[in-house]
C-alpha cells in the first residue's frame, strides 16, 4: 500500500470520527489496560496510520481526561525516543 493510499484511508476514517464522542483511557492496576469506544479506537488508528507514513500524529487530546496516563509523544525513530527519554 502506498503512502497516498494510506492517506486516503486516513481521510475516510477521519471524516467518520465523531470527535466529541471519542473516548480512550489507560488504567493502571499493576498492569495496564486500554479502554476506548469505537470513536476512540478509530482516532487511535488514524494517528497510528499517520505515524506509519511519517506525518505528525497526536493522541494527546484523546488521552487528556480521566485516564491514569496519556500519550504525549508518538515518535518514528529510536533516536527520537532516546532524545525524549534523556
Amino acid at each position: 500500500m502506498t503512502d497516498q493510499e494510506i492517506l486516503e484511508v486516513i481521510r475516510r476514517i477521519e471524516a467518520s470520527i465523531l470527535e466529541d464522542e471519542a473516548i480512550a483511557k489507560f488504567r493502571s492496576f499493576g498492569e495496564v489496560a486500554l479502554y476506548a469506544n469505537q470513536q476512540g479506537y478509530l482516532k487511535i488508528a488514524v494517528e497510528m496510520l499517520k505515524s506509519a507514513i511519517g506525518q505528525p500524529a497526536d493522541l494527546h487530546s484523546l488521552f487528556s481526561q480521566d485516564t491514569d496516563f496519556e500519550i504525549d509523544f508518538i515518535v518514528n525513530s529510536e533516536d527520537e525516543l532516546d532524545f525524549l527519554s534523556k
